[in-house]
């Protein structure tokens, strides 16, 4: 069976004013064996903790911590991860195709724990894949 780990804008989808409704069926079909990195609650939160003030940032706590914290299995960054990450950096930089730190450590979780990454952003993780079996899925696209 596939297990998903999904990025922060997956995840961030449902709390749209009109979220696509393909990702919406597939985040459904998908929960029990779907995934959080610690890394992309901290991208939400802080997203949040930034906003002023107000009805959208009350929402949007009440969404992160009463829809995502209780219903999904969190992924920190432990040690086979930071072994990938070590390796897939020296290889990224190596090659002059640096990436940014917290996608590369999202990368490595899905890699060390064997998860296929979903993500809106499939581009920003296409050069890790010249180098690693990185699995991604954009539940965005129609199949």
């Amino acid at each position: 069976m596939q297990k998903f780990l999904l990025d922060s804008n997956i995840l961030s989808e449902p709390a749209k004013p009109a979220p696509n409704q393909k990702v919406l069926e597939l985040l459904s079909e998908n929960r029990k064996q779907s995934f959080v990195s610690t890394l992309s609650y901290f991208e939400m939160l802080h997203g949040i903790l930034i906003l002023p003030d107000g009805k959208r940032k009350e929402r949007l706590t009440a969404y992160l911590e009463e829809t995502i914290v209780p219903f999904y299995d969190f992924l920190s960054f432990d040690f086979e991860s930071a072994k990938v990450y070590a390796e897939m950096t020296a290889k990224l930089e190596a090659a002059g195709k640096a990436r940014p730190i917290i996608d590369s450590q999202i990368a490595s979780i899905a890699l060390a724990k064997n998860l296929t990454l979903v993500t809106r952003n499939t581009k920003d993780f296409a050069p890790i894949q010249e180098f690693f079996p990185l699995r991604l899925e954009n539940w965005f696209i129609s199949e």
